[in-house]
């Protein structure tokens, strides 16, 4: 159960970094505006915490947690430690995310 909350929250940081290291190389490129860049990473990062969400409790279902009343407690946990993490990684995002400098 362990591994499973480790895994679930690890995927969801790994592919909000991802979505924040991508879109902040375009804003450095100006292929995309500061502003463009912060409102596709929200959106990106909404869209990871679902998708991590609902593959974690159709994992957690295929392994049997939602039979016992103590792990079925214990997915409801994992799902929200996923969604927890996402926001995390978000808020980071949006404070880091930098223009690129004119000189």
């Amino acid at each position: 159960m362990v591994a499973f909350f480790l895994v679930g929250m690890a995927l969801a940081c790994a592919l909000c970094y991802s979505a924040y290291f991508l879109l902040q190389a375009k804003v450095l490129d100006e292929a995309l505006t500061m502003d463009d860049g912060k409102g596709y990473f929200l959106v990106a990062c909404i869209l990871i915490g679902f998708v991590v969400s609902v593959t974690c409790f159709y994992v957690g279902q295929t392994l049997g947690y939602d039979q016992q009343e103590d792990t079925s407690t214990m997915m409801a946990l994992a799902i929200l430690l996923d969604i927890m993490v996402t926001m995390l990684t978000l808020i980071y995002g949006l404070v880091k995310f930098r223009e690129p400098e004119h000189y």
